[in-house]
Parts: C-alpha cells; sequence; structure tokens
C-alpha cells in the first residue's frame, strides 16, 4: 500500500513540516485558554489545515490508485471546511457574532458538511487519481467548481469581516498584526487557488504549494504570539486562575469600553454568570466612567448597577494593558465592593458627630452650672425667708394666709425639683463629654450585672420575668461605675419597653477576645428609621418628658472609650436587643 521511502520524494517533507506546524498551533492556541470561543475557532481552523496536510502525506505515499483517490476525497473534509471556519473565526474576533449570525453560520456549516459527503461519497469533486512523478495528481469533477468557490467566497468574507474591523481599530499595535495576518491569508489563499485549484480543474498538474502556504500562515500566528504576546487569532486569557480566587471585579476592556474578559469577581457583582459580561459596554453596568487608553484612572467612587436592579457602591480604577512592544491594546478594570465600607464609613461618622456633640456639650454644661447653682441657691434662701416670715405672723394673720403661703411653698419646691433636674441633666452632658482614662481595674462582669438588676428591680413592672443566661467569661478591663452605668440603662429602657409578663433576658459569651453582654427584652421594639439615630444626643423615642435622650449616648461613648463597641437591632412589636462587645482582660492585665 505505502512504499514508505519518503526520500526518495523530497515534495512529501512539505505536508508533513505544515501538518506538525499545525498540530503545534493548536495545542498552543488551546493552551491559551479553551474556554474563550475565539481560541476554540481558531484551533479548529488550525486543526482542519492540519488534517488536510495529514491526507496529502499519505495519498503522496500511496501505491494503490484507489487509495490515493479515497484519500484525495477523504482530505475534503480539512480543505472545505477552512472556509466556512474562517468566516466564523472573523465573525466572532469582530463581536458580530450575535444571534442573527446563527442561522447564517448554521446554513454554513451545513452547506459544508453537504459538500464533504458529496466529495467522500461520489466522484463529482474528485474523478480520477492521476499518476506523476512526484506522487499523484487529481481529475476533477463538476463539482469541484463549487466547492472551490464556496471556500473562495466564505475565505474572503472571513477577510472583509476583518478588514472593516481593522479600519474601526484605533490601536496601532492591533492594526500592525492585523495588517501582516490579513496578508499571510491573502497569500495563502493566492497559493493553494493556483496549486492546488485553478491548474489541476486546466488539466495542469504542477507540485502542490497549498500546504506550504498554511506554514507560512501559521507561522505567522506563532510570530505574532512572540512578538506581541498575544494574538488576534487567539486572545487567549489573562491568568484566569488566579483573577478566579479574587474578591475584586476584574475586566479587560476594548479601547471602546466592551468587556473581552471578566473574572468571577466581576460577574458576581454584576449578578451574572457563564462569561454573560463580554461584549457588553461597561457603561451599562457602572455610569460616568471615564475611558481613556492612554490615561490611567485613579480610584473613584462610582455605582454599579446589577442585572437584579441593586445599585452597589464601588471604587473602579483603571489602567492601560499593553502588548510586549508597550503598545496599547486595551484597559484593565478593577472594581472594589465599598459596602462594607460604606457601613464603616457611617458608624465613623456617627462617632464623629458624637464627638462634636460631646465638645459643644462641655462648653454649655459649664455655662449652665453657675446660674444653676445661684438660682437653687436663692430659692433655699427664698423658702427659709418664707418659713421665718410665717413664724413671725401672728396665729389670725397665718390663718388667713395659711392658702397663699403653702402654695408658695409648694411652687419653691417644685422650682427647686426643676431646677435639679436640669442639674442632672447638665451632669449627664459633662458625663457624655469627658474624655476618659480606663483604669487598670478587672471586672467580672456576671456579679456586676447582678448588682445592676438587684439596683433596678424597683423599675421593673409588676409579673416581668428576668432570665439570666451567663457563661463562663474572663473579666474586663475598664471603670467599673461606668459600666455599670451601661448595663443599668440598658435595663431600665428594656423595663420601660415592655408590658405585664414579658421578659428580659441578659446573656453573657465569650467571643474569640472579646466579652459580650446582650440586653434583650419582648417590648415594643424601635422603628427602622429610628435605630439610625438611637445613638445621636438628645435623641429618644420615650414621650415628652420621659426621658433626656441622653443615656444611649453616654453608653456609646463610655464603651468606646473602653475600646468596645455597642450595636442594637429590633423588630417592632417583638423584640429588642442591645449588644455589647468589651475587650478581655489578658493574664499580663
Amino acid at each position: 500500500m505505502f512504499d514508505g521511502a519518503y526520500s526518495m520524494n523530497l515534495l512529501i517533507l512539505l505536508p508533513v513540516v505544515a501538518c506538525m506546524i499545525c498540530c503545534a498551533l493548536t495545542v498552543a492556541i488551546l493552551d491559551r485558554g479553551s474556554h474563550h470561543p475565539a481560541n476554540r475557532i481558531g484551533a479548529a481552523l488550525t486543526l482542519a489545515a492540519a488534517f488536510w496536510a495529514f491526507c496529502e502525506i499519505l495519498w503522496s505515499s500511496a501505491t494503490d490508485p484507489q487509495i490515493a483517490l479515497y484519500l484525495i476525497r477523504l482530505a475534503a473534509i480539512g480543505w472545505i471546511s477552512i472556509g466556512p471556519i474562517t468566516f466564523h473565526l472573523f465573525l466572532e474576533l469582530s463581536g458580530s457574532a450575535a444571534r442573527r449570525s446563527r442561522l447564517l453560520l448554521a446554513t454554513l456549516y451545513g452547506i459544508n458538511a453537504a459538500l464533504v459527503g458529496v466529495s467522500v461519497a461520489t466522484p463529482w469533486l474528485d474523478k480520477a487519481a492521476v499518476r506523476t512523478s512526484w506522487g499523484w495528481g487529481y481529475e476533477v469533477g463538476p463539482a469541484f467548481y463549487v466547492a472551490y468557490a464556496y471556500v473562495a467566497l466564505t475565505f474572503i468574507s472571513g477577510l472583509i469581516i476583518e478588514i472593516r474591523t481593522l479600519r474601526r481599530s484605533i490601536v496601532p499595535a492591533e492594526r500592525r498584526q492585523a495588517i501582516v495576518l490579513v496578508g499571510a491569508m491573502m497569500f495563502c489563499l493566492g497559493v493553494a487557488s493556483v496549486t492546488d485549484g485553478i491548474l489541476p480543474a486546466l488539466g495542469h498538474h504542477v507540485p502542490r504549494l497549498g500546504v506550504l502556504s498554511i506554514s507560512l500562515f501559521a507561522g505567522t500566528v506563532a510570530w505574532s504570539f512572540q512578538h506581541f504576546g498575544y494574538s488576534l487569532i487567539a486572545p487567549g486569557t489573562f491568568a484566569s486562575e488566579i483573577l478566579a480566587t479574587l474578591p475584586d471585579g476584574v475586566a479587560l476592556l476594548q479601547v471602546d469600553g466592551r468587556i473581552r474578559l471578566a473574572n468571577p469577581g466581576m460577574e458576581k457583582l454584576a449578578g451574572v454568570r457563564g462569561g454573560a459580561l463580554e461584549a457588553r459596554l461597561i457603561n451599562t453596568l457602572i455610569e460616568a466612567l471615564p475611558l481613556k487608553i492612554a490615561q490611567e484612572c485613579s480610584e473613584r467612587d462610582c455605582t454599579l448597577r446589577s442585572d437584579s436592579g441593586e445599585s452597589i457602591p464601588v471604587a473602579v480604577c483603571t489602567s492601560a494593558l499593553r502588548d510586549k512592544r508597550h503598545n496599547p491594546i486595551g484597559l484593565v478594570l478593577v472594581v472594589r465592593d465599598l459596602r462594607e465600607v460604606m457601613s464603616l464609613r457611617s458608624r465613623l461618622v456617627i462617632s464623629d458627630r458624637l464627638a462634636a456633640v460631646g465638645q459643644l456639650a462641655a462648653g454649655i454644661a459649664h455655662e449652665i452650672n453657675n446660674p444653676i447653682a445661684f438660682v437653687r441657691a436663692n430659692l433655699g434662701s427664698m423658702g427659709s425667708i418664707l418659713d421665718t416670715l410665717v413664724s413671725k405672723l401672728p396665729r389670725e394673720r397665718y390663718e388667713e394666709l395659711e392658702a397663699p403661703i403653702d402654695d408658695g411653698r409648694e411652687l419653691i419646691e417644685e422650682s427647686l425639683d426643676g431646677i435639679d433636674r436640669v442639674a442632672a441633666i447638665v451632669r449627664d452632658v459633662k458625663s457624655f463629654s469627658h474624655t476618659r482614662e480606663v483604669g487598670a481595674q478587672r471586672i467580672e462582669l456576671n456579679p456586676m450585672l447582678d448588682s445592676v438588676l438587684r439596683v433596678s428591680v424597683a423599675q421593673l413592672p409588676s409579673g416581668c420575668r428576668v432570665e439570666r443566661d451567663y457563661a463562663d467569661v474572663p473579666p474586663v478591663l475598664g471603670a467599673a461605675q461606668e459600666l455599670k452605668q451601661v448595663f443599668l440603662n440598658l435595663v431600665i429602657n428594656a423595663a420601660q419597653a415592655i408590658a405585664e409578663g414579658d421578659a428580659i433576658r441578659i446573656c453573657t459569651r465569650h467571643e474569640g477576645r472579646c466579652v459580650v453582654v446582650t440586653v434583650e427584652d419582648e417590648g415594643c421594639g424601635i422603628e427602622p428609621e429610628s435605630l439610625e439615630r438611637i445613638f445621636d444626643p438628645f435623641f429618644t423615642t420615650k414621650a415628652v418628658g420621659q426621658g433626656t435622650g441622653l443615656g444611649l449616648s453616654i453608653s456609646h461613648q463610655i464603651v468606646a472609650s473602653h475600646g468596645g463597641d455597642i450595636s442594637v437591632e429590633s423588630e417592632p412589636g417583638r423584640y429588642t436587643r442591645f449588644r455589647v462587645a468589651l475587650p478581655a482582660a489578658d493574664r499580663e492585665d
């Protein structure tokens, strides 16, 4: 069947070299990222060329004309498929492979399959194998011209698509690479058409150079890998294994703002999966984003609108992506989720606002203290003077003036109560604004909480249940009286929020390096709009005259000065839970 003497015919080395080069290039393209559609289509193109060259190796070394003819016909699987695959590849690279193109591609591949079937099963493409001095030629049939026209038409259409894309490109590096690749493909088409198509159709059998031109094209693609670090035929991947582990969103953008590739972090932020972001304009996700390929963008805050309709605060920065020749070919976009940062910012704003109010309150409290002192002293003096005057009155006169005298005493007592209340508010304000130095005192929280409950028992409604759930927790460092004030305030607030038969639960836990105390009640709860302001000075949900709005503000300040954190969660009509976390004391402390 085969003579095996390849040295006797040096021309057989041409398809051997072409087959080896195309196979190696197929592996290289798939190695750059088989998940990318353009890579798979590019690999199919070089694989079809390798099959064509392999069939030519076999028929050139065959001794039986029937076997040679069968192999010539079988080679149509490779050379006919090159046309539609080239068209499909450039359609994909241009970004035009939309749904409307699927029917066209299906039709082209259907025609391709029909022509291959005609070639293998009938003599309509290749009628007979013709013996030549270098091996075998072939005599073409009437359908050969149809197949040749089909391959040329689809091949040239693909080149036209690439040329149009080339004209729209504003990246000089991609334009130069595309010119070389298109030139190599046109040369390949021209040589193969003359030596493998036109001359055999006219009855002139010459050495076939189609596989040689395929080797030239494959070498051009390999050159683009080496020279630019990537190839337009096989865009490849950008360290997908590393990018898949990043929590931030990363996307490679084309110069027109379309997403070329996106990592899973970007897809998660956008609320999509499975490459759905590719070919999508970035401005449909992130508005007002400046995209300049020659200028890097420092980090700026933007809003990303996911496909689910959620608006996500993000920080965005861009940098130019360059090839090995330092030519810009696109943009790398990094998107960082700011939802947790925004939450921390909100808490920081509250802390800054409390600090500002504290500074203001310190000055006001100092100024109010002096007039309060002499007003109280004057009221006390007025009470003493009134008692002196009453003692000097005759009995008959006292009986006439007893009613107005009692009214005066009552007014003085009410005034003194009012002044004492103002003084208490001023003390709270001074306590809120005072900068504390946490002493090195070890405090056992469980006994302290029992002490707080004993003090507050008179404030609890009748029938109220107090449930203790204490764990074996380490001590904390701090000022015992200040922390007692915090927990007493939380327990009294819980007592005022519940009705008869409801429960107050106090729980202690050791979590990491902190001791956590929770005070929960089954009361009326707090509305969501009030939760955001619950620690603001002078804000209260109680009725007028029942609270100053400083208790939780002072508690927040005390806990913060101890290096801890206080938070609240509530559901109206069901419960309110305050959580106080304080650093546990070390053994050295």
